[in-house]
């Protein structure tokens, strides 16, 4: 087991709970569940954050139950650590899984922006552009929120117009623990225009139909994205844990 740093989570927005009673979708369960990953996932809750399963109930309005089944989702995806007798708190983001996550990107994002370069479609290449424009907007606004979602949107896109539209969805679970990082610190202004520029390089090689720059400008993207999460988690070490060095198991 991790070290805990204990840390008492301030309470949420209200407002934020009460789309529980209005939504139809899903069972409360799962709501909720959506509800705590995205909150991890924004840094809304940080590593060693402790979450009380009465007062997160209480603050949603539900009983403990779906709170107690949606914090036993998130410790099977790795996110959350139980303590029996001691509490429950948010799992510090574990380098081994992160380095899986890159690794498994790396693999995937090059043959995927050769493919993309080879099978464009009029229609996914118009939804393309679209993004590289709203990232444009999103930088000169300094909204990073957005700007990771049409980030996130642009890559998607990609694997789209290879022929993979759910790739990413299939290595979700192990590249959520890359995303946590990503969030950890707030994009530059000048940052996020140049992240823009690397898309719009690899945009430019697939429509241009040219596998082999499609495929550089990929690597190039990726290695300054690596270079970031490099200095991210040099900003936060108190985030990490290493498994090899706390002689624990890593994955």
């Amino acid at each position: 087991m991790t070290a805990m740093k204990e840390r008492r989570v301030s309470r949420p927005d209200t407002r934020e709970f009460q789309a529980f009673h209005r939504q139809d979708k899903g069972s409360i369960t799962s709501q909720v569940h959506a509800l705590l990953l995205n909150r991890i996932l924004d840094m809304d809750l940080k590593p060693f954050d402790e979450l009380s399963e009465a007062r997160l109930a209480s603050e949603l309005g539900v009983s403990r139950t779906p709170v107690r089944e949606a914090l036993a989702r998130l410790a099977r995806r790795n996110l959350v650590d139980i303590y029996p007798q001691r509490g429950t708190f948010i799992s510090p983001i574990n380098i081994q899984r992160v380095t899986k996550a890159r690794f498994i990107r790396e693999a995937l994002e090059r043959p995927l922006a050769r493919a993309a370069a080879e099978s464009l479609s009029p229609e996914v290449e118009s939804l393309m552009e679209r993004e590289i424009a709203l990232q444009t907007t999103f930088a000169n606004l300094g909204d990073d929120s957005s700007f990771l979602q049409s980030d996130d949107s642009f890559h998607i896109l990609i694997a789209r117009a290879a022929g993979f539209d759910n790739i990413w969805e299939d290595v979700g679970e192990v590249r959520i623990h890359m995303d946590r990082i990503r969030r950890l610190s707030l994009l530059s202004k000048a940052r996020m225009l140049k992240i823009t520029e690397e898309h719009t390089e690899i945009f430019e090689a697939i429509r241009s139909r040219d596998p082999d720059r499609a495929e550089a400008s990929a690597r190039a993207h990726l290695q300054s994205v690596f270079t970031d999460l490099d200095k991210i988690r040099g900003e936060h070490p108190e985030y990490f844990y290493d498994a090899t060095t706390a002689g624990q198991p890593g994955a």
